[in-house]
């Protein structure tokens, strides 16, 4: 995939992007590499959450709880306390996390929904107070681990 991206940012690394999105025209060599950041960031975000799955499953067969395991089964990767404060969002706050983890800005997510850009940021403050996240990066990442927002769609 890094080489299909790379391809086409040398095929339009000359053009420039439009003003329609908001932001002054750059190249777009630019903004091909500040999703591709934004990409590999992902990518390494669901690494790092896998391992610390793993890490617990191993802590669970070190501290003999595989009996347990052959009871019950393990849970699956949106544990309850993931859950838990995601269950507080309103179908809109959950809407509005899922295009701010596709990379969108506010003025973006606010065209997608047809509201105006203080509604996004009302609703945002909102997620942040329900979920106890301080950024939008961390209330994604809690997205990511309950099931809310999936990484590639």
């Amino acid at each position: 995939m890094a080489r299909v991206v790379q391809r086409r940012v040398e095929e339009l690394s000359g053009k420039r992007c439009c003003e329609l999105c908001g932001a002054p025209p750059k190249p777009v060599r630019a903004l091909a590499e500040a999703v591709d950041k934004m990409h590999k960031a992902l990518g390494e975000v669901q690494d790092a959450l896998e391992a610390q799955e793993q890490m617990i499953e191993d802590l669970r067969t070190d501290t003999g709880d595989e009996q347990q395991a052959d009871v019950a089964p393990s849970p699956p990767p949106t544990a309850p306390a993931c859950r838990e404060p995601l269950s507080l969002l309103t179908a809109r706050e959950r809407e509005v996390l899922v295009l701010v983890s596709q990379g969108k800005s506010n003025r973006r997510v606010a065209s997608s929904l047809g509201i105006s850009e203080k509604t996004v940021r009302n609703h945002l403050s909102a997620v942040f107070s329900k979920v106890g996240a301080s950024d939008r990066t961390q209330a994604v990442v809690m997205g990511i681990r309950s099931g809310i927002v999936s990484i590639g769609d």
